[in-house]
């Protein structure tokens, strides 16, 4: 199925998946794919799911903009979003020379690996962080567009450098923008967005509003190191999933 009749009861069903997929998106500062699209993808084929995360993803992000600008790393994150965009090309040609499912496995465990250290507290802060911030954030291209994992590389990367829980949610919410607003180009170029999977997406927004209220409520009363376990187990459920994907366990 190319796209979901509205009103319909699997529309309806979606709908509450998206206020939960954004509640999370609205507490950890992202998540929201990783709890919409295997949900997603029982209903509609995999093209429009990307379509539709993205597009959910790019307007929320928007809406965090609007509020938590002062907070944001601005020179950082625009070092980031840049490197990102010279990674996308390089993930598009890795994945055409090694397999996505070995990549998925790989990714996914150095994810877990890495993840579990930062979260011990037993990998120090970077000195140079202009460099390190465009590192993963070219790492975060090159698996954005190989794998679909790109988020670990840049949250794990604040994470470690010890930044507020306020500058990491904010600087993730533009980062993230420019990283959907790359892919939705791409996206658009090749041909893969049209107007019914676009307007099915517009009648999510409203689902994608009450989640993120909801999930910044939350946000503003948790504490700073919930908050960082909080984020960082989501990381690690992400490399889990990716591990269990390559190996064609939830195919």
């Amino acid at each position: 199925m190319e796209s979901i009749d509205i009103f319909s009861l699997s529309w309806v069903g979606v709908f509450f998946a998206v206020v939960f997929a954004f509640f999370i998106r609205g507490v950890v500062g992202f998540g929201n794919a990783l709890v919409l699209a295997p949900i997603l993808i029982l209903i509609v084929s995999p093209k429009p799911v990307v379509v539709i995360n993205i597009l959910l993803g790019m307007v929320s992000h928007a809406v965090l903009l609007i509020y938590a600008f002062r907070s944001i790393n601005v020179r950082i994150v625009i070092i980031m979003a840049v490197c990102c965009l010279v990674g996308i090309p390089l993930g598009t040609w890795i994945i055409k020379v090694i397999a996505s499912s070995d990549l998925k496995v790989l990714i996914g465990g150095l994810t877990v690996f890495f993840a579990i250290l930062i979260m011990l507290g037993l990998t120090p802060a970077f000195r140079r962080e202009r460099l390190a911030s465009g590192i993963s954030g070219f790492l975060s291209g090159i698996l954005l567009s190989a794998t679909s994992l790109g988020g670990p590389p840049a949250v794990l990367f604040m994470h470690n450098q010890n930044w507020s829980k306020e500058m990491v949610h904010s600087s993730l919410a533009v980062y993230f923008f420019f990283a959907c607003l790359f892919a939705l180009i791409a996206l658009a170029v090749s041909g893969v967005v049209d107007a019914k999977t676009v307007v099915t997406a517009a009648s999510f927004l409203p689902a994608m509003l009450i989640g993120l209220a909801l999930g910044m409520m939350a946000f503003f009363r948790i504490h700073p190191q919930f908050f960082r376990r909080l984020s960082i187990a989501v990381v690690i459920v992400t490399g889990i999933l990716g591990i269990l994907s390559g190996l064609g366990v939830l195919s």
